[in-house]
C-alpha cells in the first residue's frame, strides 16, 4: 500500500494493529498484494483511535478529524459505530469533516434483523452509511436496519442504510502479509469507500473539484441496483454497481434530490412497513422523513413552504398534507418531514390518489433555485369501525433505549449492553 502516513491518536504512542481489524479495512480498499484492494494507488493515511484493548475516546476521534480536515483528505472510511448520536461534540466535528467536502463512509453496524439499529455516524444525513449483503445477494441477518432513531419520540425516523454491498466472508489483509476473509458492516463500508476512491481517480482536477458529499452519494445511489425483496430500511438504494457508477459519475449534472426520490404507499415491500396498512378518515398519520441532498452548495434552504398538486381534481383534496424542515440545510443536506392524513370528504372513498409534492431550495451564496417534484401516490379505504383497528405504536417496536445502559447481567462481557430494553430497572 502507498502509506503516506501513520498517526497513534491513542495514549499507546505505537500506530501499530494489534488487532488485525484496521489492516484488513486498509488492505480492502488498497492493498497492491495477493488480496488486491479497489484503489490499489491511493494515498492512505492511517488513524489510529483504538487502544490493542479496543478501547477510544471521542477526544481521539475529535483529533484524528482535524487532522483529516488539515490534510485536506479526499474519503475518510470508519468501520466504526455506535449508539451514541447524543455525542454531540462527535455529532457536530462529523458535520464539519463534511462541510469541507470530506466524504466519509461509514459501516451501519451489525445488531440486525432488529430494526431500529443503526450506529452513528453511518445514520448521519451527510454520511454515507453502508448495509452488508450475503453472497447470495440478500440483506445480511446481522446488518442493522433503519429507520433513524434521533427524531424518536418527537419526528420520525430517515431512511438509512444509503447503499449496501458485500459484507461476508470478504477478502482482505492479514497483518502477516497474507489474506484472510472477515464478515461485517466493517468490510461493507472500506469496498464503497474504495470504489468511490477509485471513481475519483477518473476525474481532472477541475472536475474532482466539483465532487462533495452529496454528489458521490446522488452517484452511488442513482446507479445502484434495487434489491427485489427487501425493503428501504434494509438496503437504502440497493446494493453498489461500480460500472454503473463509473457511467454516471461520467455524465452527472449537479442537482438537488431526495431520499426516497418517490413515496408510494402502496408499493410493497420497498415501502415496507408504509405498504401494508392502506389510509383511511379518522386513522393515525402517515409521517414520512425525506432526507434533501444538496451537492450545489454545502448551506442552503428551502424557499418556500411546499405544497401539493394532486393528479386529479376530483380526488386530490382527499388527501391533506403537514410540512416541517429546518431553516437551514447543513452541510449538503437537511430534511422534510411530510405528515399526510384523509380528509373527511373521504370517508366512504376507496381508490388510489396521487400527485407532487413541489418544493424549492435555495443554494446559499448562490441564486440557483432547484425544483424538487417528490411523487406521493396513497391507497384509500372506507373508514372501518373501530372494532376493526389495531393501533401500532413504532416507538416501541424499535430498540429502547438507544444508549449505554449496561445490562442486569454484567457477565455478559461480549454484549454488556441493554439494546432490548430487557434491563429489570426499565
Amino acid at each position: 500500500m502507498n502509506i503516506i502516513e501513520r498517526i497513534d491518536f491513542t495514549h499507546e504512542n505505537n500506530p501499530d494493529d494489534k488487532i488485525g481489524h484496521g489492516t484488513f479495512v486498509c488492505g480492502v480498499i488498497a492493498s497492491q498484494k495477493e488480496c488486491l484492494g479497489l484503489a490499489p494507488d491511493a494515498n492512505i493515511y492511517i488513524f489510529k483511535v483504538f487502544t490493542k484493548n479496543q478501547v477510544s475516546y471521542t477526544s481521539w476521534f475529535l483529533d484524528a478529524f482535524n487532522y483529516a480536515i488539515m490534510k485536506k483528505i479526499d474519503v475518510l472510511n470508519l468501520s466504526i459505530g455506535g449508539p451514541d448520536f447524543m455525542d454531540m461534540a462527535f455529532v457536530r466535528k462529523v458535520r464539519e469533516v463534511t462541510s469541507k467536502r470530506i466524504i466519509m463512509v461509514s459501516g451501519i453496524g451489525n445488531d440486525g434483523p432488529l430494526y431500529g439499529t443503526l450506529n452513528n455516524p453511518a445514520d448521519q444525513l451527510d454520511v454515507i452509511g453502508v448495509g452488508g449483503l450475503g453472497s447470495d445477494d440478500k440483506i445480511a441477518k446481522f446488518s442493522s436496519r433503519g429507520m433513524t432513531t434521533w427524531e424518536l419520540p418527537f419526528g420520525y425516523g430517515r431512511v438509512k442504510p444509503d447503499i449496501v454491498t458485500y459484507a461476508t466472508n470478504v477478502v482482505g489483509s492479514q497483518r502477516n502479509g497474507s489474506c484472510r476473509t472477515l464478515s461485517g458492516t466493517s468490510v461493507a463500508s472500506p469496498i464503497v469507500a474504495g470504489a468511490i476512491t477509485l471513481l475519483l481517480s477518473s476525474l481532472s482536477k477541475a472536475e474532482k473539484r466539483r465532487m462533495n458529499p452529496a454528489s458521490i452519494k446522488q452517484i452511488l445511489m442513482a446507479s445502484a441496483d434495487r434489491i427485489e425483496d427487501a425493503n428501504m430500511f434494509e438496503q437504502g438504494f440497493g446494493k453498489l454497481n461500480l460500472i454503473k457508477a463509473y457511467k454516471y459519475l461520467k455524465n452527472y449534472k449537479t442537482q438537488v434530490s431526495a431520499i426516497p426520490s418517490y413515496v408510494d404507499l402502496t408499493e410493497c415491500p420497498y415501502f415496507w412497513p408504509y405498504c401494508t396498512q392502506p389510509m383511511y378518515y379518522s386513522g393515525m398519520p402517515v409521517v414520512i422523513n425525506v432526507t434533501i441532498v444538496n451537492p450545489i452548495k454545502v448551506s442552503g434552504k428551502i424557499q418556500s413552504p411546499p405544497k401539493w398538486y394532486p393528479s386529479r381534481k376530483t380526488n386530490g383534496g382527499f388527501l391533506k398534507f403537514n410540512f416541517a424542515y429546518p431553516t437551514v440545510l447543513w452541510p449538503w443536506s437537511g430534511y422534510l418531514s411530510i405528515g399526510i392524513t384523509v380528509d373527511s370528504l373521504a370517508s366512504e372513498f376507496e381508490g388510489i390518489v396521487d400527485g407532487l409534492v413541489r418544493f424549492k431550495v435555495h443554494s446559499e451564496s448562490n441564486d440557483l433555485l432547484n425544483e424538487i417534484n417528490l411523487y406521493v401516490k396513497a391507497k384509500i379505504i372506507p373508514t372501518p369501525s373501530r372494532k376493526q383497528r389495531i393501533l401500532w405504536d413504532q416507538f416501541h417496536n424499535l430498540r429502547y433505549p438507544s444508549g449505554y445502559f449496561p445490562r442486569d447481567d454484567l457477565k455478559m462481557r461480549n454484549d454488556p449492553l441493554d439494546w432490548n430494553g430487557d434491563h429489570v430497572n426499565i
